[in-house]
């Protein structure tokens, strides 16, 4: 089954906004062993379900959105587009993936992208890797 989570969250509006763009492609989880030393490492992975949460970090709040669950994959396809309203001078992306079963969910890795560091309309092609 596939779950889809979304919340946003606002507090005020300071200083000037613009869209942001996200697109959400897919995963290599398969080298996470070093992060998680109990996390399976091959195919298939009947007790992964694998969703990435993006929080966009700024002074006057923030704002969260998550993609669909994958289920039993090490290499998730995710191919999901988010467009969010966020300040342009001081904003942060966080990328978090969780695997989610009926205990919880389990932190797998994160990244955090400077959002100030890229121009207006730039397109980034980028592969992050997790810590």
């Amino acid at each position: 089954s596939q779950r889809r989570q979304e919340e946003e969250i606002e507090e005020g509006v300071e200083g000037r906004m613009t869209s942001l763009s996200v697109k959400v492609l897919e995963g290599d989880l398969r080298a996470v062993e070093d992060l998680l030393p109990s996390f399976p490492t091959c195919e298939p992975a009947p007790n992964t379900h694998l969703f990435a949460s993006l929080r966009i970090i700024q002074s006057c709040g923030s704002k969260q959105c998550a993609t669909f669950v994958k289920e039993h994959t090490l290499k998730p396809v995710w191919e999901e587009e988010f467009t969010l309203t966020i300040e342009e001078d001081h904003s942060e992306l966080e990328l978090v993936v969780y695997n989610f079963d009926t205990g919880g969910h389990q932190f797998v890795g994160s990244v955090v992208i400077p959002l100030c560091e890229m121009e207006s309309g730039e397109a980034i092609d980028e592969s992050y890797p997790l810590t």
